[in-house]
This record gives structure tokens, sequence and C-alpha cells, in this order.
């Protein structure tokens, strides 16, 4: 975990930071409304759309962590958490973490799908309900194929680099400047988580997404490693791109993303609560006994 009195000009950063968010946020929305025709049957415009993602990913979300690091921190590249070994069983844990929550965030996406503003916001719902349509098809296009061709595409570009960009972004950097300026752990920890969940522009999968985020952080603030959240989000978006892929190739008849929000589940839903929350206090427990261990040492040397 970060010293809080290391860092300096920490608010000037998180505005900075802000201003990039929002001002990405806004070219989305403003390219939404353009209403562009996609051909989404079109396998060459599919692939296309998937390189200019891939690039835009790191152009956005890897490259500015990076350079921000660099030259605006006193821990250069070490501040990002990516140099720091995580425990085996962390790592191990942190995945299993987010396997085993999936019935849990199933039946909170559900129940986030009923959500309705007042009368009063309308318009902003209708625009809400039809950014959630146009990235529920653009899912769809890019998860067709039944190729291994395509699964390791789909496992590279949705899954792993997703995982490696939004970490670096998001955890990194965005919620280590959210915790020097507030200089509470939780605090910065739900507002970055908060605003990853905000930016993915999909406000019905809002909740689900946020305490995705949430456990996400606390995985980099107990650790100090970014490595246990990679491997967390790598499952977690890898785990539904392989479930698509075998029920497009007829392996399977039942939809990952259902387990736990259909009828008759809450079995499912109070068992992945009971064993997420298992694995983070072991998490915690292990990360700070071996904190208590290495101060010891230190304070002995």
């Amino acid at each position: 975990m970060q010293n809080l009195d290391e860092e300096r000009h920490s608010w000037l950063k998180l505005s900075i930071i802000l201003f990039v968010l929002v001002s990405l946020g806004l070219l989305t929305y403003l390219a939404s409304l353009l209403n562009v025709k996609i051909n989404y049957d079109d396998a060459d415009e599919i692939f296309k759309m998937k390189l200019e993602q891939l690039i835009s990913v790191v152009i956005i979300f890897i490259l500015p962590p990076i350079l921000f690091a660099i030259f605006w921190t006193k821990k250069g590249i070490h501040y990002l958490g990516i140099s720091h070994k995580p425990m085996f069983s962390t790592a191990l844990l942190a995945g299993l973490g987010m396997l085993l929550a999936m019935p849990l965030i199933n039946w909170l996406a559900e129940m986030n799908q009923g959500m309705h503003l007042p009368e009063a916001f309308r318009g902003m719902e209708t625009w809400m309900k039809s950014s959630e349509v146009q990235a529920g098809e653009i899912t769809d296009a890019f998860t067709k194929g039944t190729s291994v061709g395509v699964l390791i595409i789909n496992l590279f570009v949705i899954a792993f680099m997703a995982a490696v960009s939004e970490e670096l972004f998001f955890r990194g950097m965005l919620q280590k400047v959210l915790i020097e300026c507030t200089r509470n752990k939780h605090i910065g920890v739900w507002i970055g988580a908060a605003l990853f969940s905000a930016f993915h522009m999909q406000f019905y999968g809002f909740v689900p997404r946020m305490l995705m985020g949430a456990y996400l952080g606390y995985l980099f603030v107990w650790s100090g490693s970014l490595w246990p959240g990679m491997i967390a989000h790598f499952i977690n978006n890898g785990v539904a791109v392989f479930a698509v892929w075998l029920s497009n190739r007829g392996a399977i008849g039942v939809d990952a993303d259902k387990i736990g929000s259909n009828d008759n589940e809450w079995v499912f839903v109070l068992t992945s609560a009971l064993l997420v929350t298992l694995s983070l206090v072991l998490i915690y427990r292990k990360e700070k006994k071996k904190t208590q261990e290495t101060q010891l040492l230190n304070s002995n040397v």
C-alpha cells in the first residue's frame, strides 16, 4: 500500500484524470447519437472493430497510466503495483473468488435490470436503454463464431486486454490518486468502483459492476499488487467469452450469464455470496500477516 504522504499534487492529478474520463464519456455519448449503421453479420467489419478496440485501449487505458507513473510519481512504474509480486495464495483466491461470485453477480444484474427512473428522467432512461441495447448488439457481434481462432482472439481482446488496461487505469492510477486525495482507503475504493462502473455506460449492470470494481479495488489495497486483480478480472471476462463460444458450438445449453438469476436459484446466490466473502477474509488475513511479518523483519534489521 502506498504511503499517502509521499506523493504531491494529488488533487491536480485527480482533476486531470476525471477530466479525461468525462471527456471520453461525452465522446462515447455523442458517438451513440450518430446512429452509424454497422453490419454485424460482416466478419471483416467485426474484426476491424476488434482491432480498433485493441488499439484504443492501448492508447487510452494503458499508455496514460504508465506515462503518469513514470513522469508524475515518486515511485515511477512501481507506483502502479505491476512490479510487486503477489503471494500465490492471494492470486489463487482472487481468481477463485471471482469465479465463485458469478451466481451472485448474475442475480444482482437481474435485480438491476428492473431499475426505473422517476418520470422526470424519462428521456435519460430512454437513452440508457438505447445505450444498453447498442452495447448488447456489439457484444453479441464480437462473441459470434465457433472456431478456435475466434475464441483466442476474443479471449485476448475482450478478456486479457480489458483486464490489463482497466486495472492499470482504474486501480493502478485512479484508485491510488483517490486514496491520496481522500486519505481513506475505503472511500477511494468505492468511489473508484463507482466511476469504473459508470464509465462502461451500461447502467442496467451498474450495481454488479460496481461491486466487482470494489472487489478488485480491495485486492489491490490489501496485496499492493495489481496482478491478483488482473487475474480475477481476466477470469470474469474470460469465462463469459468461453461460455458463449461453447454455446455457439452447441456444447452447452445454459448461458453462464443466467446461472443465479433464474427462479428458485437462491441457494446458488447465497452460497456464492458466502464463498466470496470467505475468499476476501482469507486474502485479507494472509496479506495482513505478511505485512506484519515484513514490518517485524525490517525492525530487526
